[in-house]
């Protein structure tokens, strides 16, 4: 049997629906640790993330312990709920030592055919810091790199180390000029030499120098008190007091290089400048929307250093393109190098005329610290085309504008309201010709109701949407007007006047808060776009109070 278009649209809908719902595909379970680079003797810590009601500590760990002695575990489960979805998420965590040295491979673990990804752990025969003798702390500081460019991220590590049990321990506060100071994670793990466990402690934070010359870090103070075995009538015996201080460090700031062509300096380890649309720009109809998200991703940089970036530079236009810009996200998070910034930036793009247009190519320039050079991160120009819209037909107006108020619900449907419509006009056209037979009689002319054919352009419905959505009056007010040409089946659009005179009274409420929200901006409550597109999307299935070049229905004679 032969299936129509509709109905094989209608069944794969439905079949795409039920996949999605069979397969999370945003399940996911992962691996990381808090320190790559270790010594024999020393631990660290693996922690183990699933999202999607997996169980970590049922994982298979045979292979792990080939290369690792499992010293603790310990799990937490943690549950929230966003969109009125739950999602729960489990950690587990192990605290693991290395079996020899060398580079030993954390392996990838598999739970029903999702994978973590293996990590690559190198082991030192011998610690970095090696205490002496008689120690029974030592309190250390150094610096990733000795000589950084202005702006740039260098790594800040404070070390203590203790083999007896501390009380009272502080750090005096880290104070260091023209540097923006963010502080890091926190790291604690055991250190065995020569049979001896000591804790580990490392402060770590992330210098952003902000100005080229000599910077000197001074000594940071450490002090507690030894805790001895047992307990005094008094509580705790406490022995001798530590006092402790780092060296001062000298760190080489270098100014922004001469080459270097940019506004905005960015100097980073990597920067990665990327762009996703939700439908492709090359395929669009007039009156199509399709929304661009352009990212620019940098390691050892924060978010609020990277630059703001849109499609089209401030002040240039392209008729028949309208870009709406959505809110940004501009953050940054901690990665083993350090801080890695993120900004993003998402623009809906509206197209209202028929034609092909070349978005400009994206170009960033930035310093890549790790090879010392100039580079540039680039998007290549975007080609969008636009076809103009088909006329809809007879049978199909009322259903494709009833399609686009509806938020485009009834479209996989369509087909099926197109046959009674078809249906529906054979019947009107059979009884035309019955009364054409009767000459007409006992029907007359005077009074006779016209029926309203409205004929929507999806731009104008798009367009009101969209402004509304964005809590834009002066877009919302020619976007209602563009509609009320429509509506009203005018030569021009019309005046708000106009137009609230053959609506009903409550979006004649809505028409004089656009009003005065589009002549008064910035002064009283900000307008809210929701209540006037309702109103609209209500007033769209009523005619006017006065239509508009009106014409008889039936002949006079």
């Amino acid at each position: 049997m032969k299936m129509c278009v509709g109905s094989r649209r209608y069944w794969l809908a439905l079949l795409v629906l039920c996949l999605c719902i069979a397969a999370p595909v945003s399940a996911r379970i992962t691996a990381t640790v808090d320190r790559t680079d270790i010594a024999l003797g020393e631990t660290l810590r693996l922690t183990l993330k699933a999202d999607d009601g997996e169980q970590p500590d049922e994982l298979d760990f045979s292979e792990l312990e080939q290369n690792f002695r499992v010293l603790q575990r310990s799990s937490a489960t943690n549950a929230r709920i966003t969109g009125g979805q739950q999602s729960v998420t489990r950690t587990y965590e192990l605290e693991i030592a290395p079996l020899r040295d060398g580079v030993l491979a954390i392996p990838a673990f598999n739970y029903d055919g999702r994978r973590t990804t293996p990590i690559a752990i190198k082991v030192d025969k011998t610690p970095k810091v090696t205490p002496g003798v008689d120690q029974i702390a030592t309190f250390t500081a150094e610096i990733s790199d000795t000589s950084v460019y202005v702006q740039a991220q260098t790594i800040l590590t404070i070390t203590l180390q203790q083999s007896v049990n501390l009380d009272n321990r502080a750090v005096s506060e880290l104070n260091i000029p023209n540097t923006y100071i963010e502080p890091l994670e926190q790291k604690s793990f055991q250190r065995t030499i020569n049979g001896q466990v000591w804790l580990v402690n490392e402060l770590r934070y992330a210098l952003f120098p902000q100005q080229s010359g000599t910077l000197t870090i001074p000594p940071i103070s450490f002090s507690g008190r030894e805790l001895l075995p047992g307990r005094s009538l008094l509580g705790a015996r406490l022995g001798k007091s530590i006092n402790l201080q780092t060296q001062p460090i000298t760190l080489q700031v270098k100014p922004v290089p001469d080459a270097f062509p940019g506004d905005i300096w960015l100097p980073a380890r990597r920067l990665i400048l990327d762009e996703s649309w939700s439908d492709s720009p090359d395929r669009l109809n007039v009156g199509d929307s399709t929304t661009r998200t352009l990212e620019i991703i940098a390691e050892g940089l924060q978010g609020s250093q990277l630059p703001p970036i849109t499609s089209l530079e401030e002040g240039v236009a392209l008729k028949g393109l309208r870009f709406y810009p959505d809110k940004e996200t501009i953050e940054h998070s901690e990665i083993p190098t350090g801080l890695e910034g993120y900004r993003l930036q998402s623009e809906a793009l509206v197209v209202t005329e028929a034609g092909d247009w070349v978005l400009p190519e994206r170009v960033i320039p930035w310093w890549n610290t790790a090879t010392d050079q100039l580079e540039y991160a680039r998007i290549p120009p975007v080609t969008v085309k636009v076809a103009g819209v088909v006329a809809p037909t007879a049978t199909s107006t009322t259903e494709l504008a009833t399609a686009e108020l509806n938020g485009g619900a009834d479209l996989p449907e369509l087909w099926l309201w197109q046959g009674l419509a078809a249906a529906g006009w054979l019947v009107a056209l059979g009884i035309a010709g019955l009364w054409w037979r009767l000459g007409g009689r006992g029907v007359k002319s005077e009074g006779s109701p016209k029926p309203l054919t409205v004929s929507f352009d999806s731009r104008d419905l798009m367009g009101l949407r969209l402004a509304c959505s964005q809590n834009d009056p002066v877009a919302a007010r020619q976007a209602l007007q563009n509609w009320g040409q429509r509506w009203l089946q005018c030569p021009q659009p019309p005046t708000l006047d106009t137009l609230a005179a053959q609506v009903d009274e409550s979006l004649q409420a809505e028409i004089q808060k656009l009003d005065r929200a589009a002549f008064s901006a910035g002064s009283g409550d900000p307008w809210r776009g929701d209540a006037l597109f309702q109103a609209v999307r209500s007033q769209s299935q009523r005619a006017p109070a006065k239509a508009h070049d009106e014409l008889a229905l039936y002949p006079s004679n």
